[in-house]
């Protein structure tokens, strides 16, 4: 056998596999292109750790006498003094009277944050 016959026989060869492959998988662009980001971008831990730093990302900072404290720790059932060594003393403070009873609203507006109080716990936080 001839070499050019050999290189015409593994030419034959390739192609014919090819042909089996696409017929086998029907490969599309889009799931090609998932094949190749799946590594990066499929896992959940990948995606799990991507929203842990948005979210991380996103938290506003306050900055309390120069040192930077996370509000994200403000939770609901805290005292008026917790919050208050966490995020310093309130920008604005307002009683507010309804049928549930008296109420306070801190205001911070470096965290643009806003903390309602009732009987001394916190009972809402909100984003300004």
């Amino acid at each position: 056998m001839s070499g050019q016959r050999v290189r015409g026989l593994l030419t034959l060869a390739v192609f014919l596999a090819i042909g089996w492959w696409i017929y086998e998988k029907q490969p599309t662009v889009s799931g090609f292109v998932d094949t190749i980001t799946r590594p990066l971008l499929g896992s959940r831990v990948a995606v799990k750790e991507s929203e842990r730093k948005r979210v991380v990302g996103d938290a506003s900072q306050v900055v309390a006498l120069g040192i930077e404290k996370p509000v994200e720790t403000v939770q609901e059932g805290m005292s008026e003094s917790e919050v208050r060594r966490l995020l310093g003393e309130p920008d604005e403070i307002n009683r507010i009277e309804d049928e549930r009873g008296d109420r306070v609203r801190w205001t911070y507006r470096g965290a643009d944050r806003v903390v309602v109080f009732h009987r001394n716990r916190v009972v809402s936080i909100a984003i300004r």
